[in-house]
């Protein structure tokens, strides 16, 4: 196994450790969750998401209305949305639903403590 290069929230990360971890992640769609954090390709870049790190992970469901030759048509799209200081620092957008839903649920498993979803307004 060769050591790959990840493009970290402060750097690069080169760990034979992330890249074990990368190795053995569970692949939902575009996302891969790991013991470690999530990995998703970012351009030309694997990103590298740390749990620790991590504030708050949520799907947001953005629907496109499209018009065409024969009528109007509405796409959705899900969004894995990371959160960190506050602000929205990340997303992978996929076209599947369950495969999003299972990321989710995933991220929750390998990290319990990480707060899923939005949060209450009371």
């Amino acid at each position: 196994m060769s050591d790959k290069r990840f493009a970290g929230l402060s750097g690069s990360v080169d760990s034979p450790a992330v890249s074990a971890d990368f190795e053995s992640a569970r692949l939902f769609d575009k996302v891969r969750v790991g013991r470690l954090g999530v990995y998703f390709r970012d351009g030309f870049k694997t990103r590298f998401l740390d749990y620790p790190s991590l504030e708050r992970v949520f799907i947001r469901v953005q629907q496109v209305n499209g018009r065409m030759c024969c009528g109007n048509a509405t796409f959705e799209y899900y969004r894995l949305v990371f959160v960190r200081g506050g602000k929205e620092i990340a997303d992978v957008m996929s076209e599947k639903e369950k495969e999003m839903d299972a990321a989710l649920a995933y991220i929750h498993e390998m990290a319990p403590a990480l707060p899923i979803g939005f949060p209450s307004k009371n």
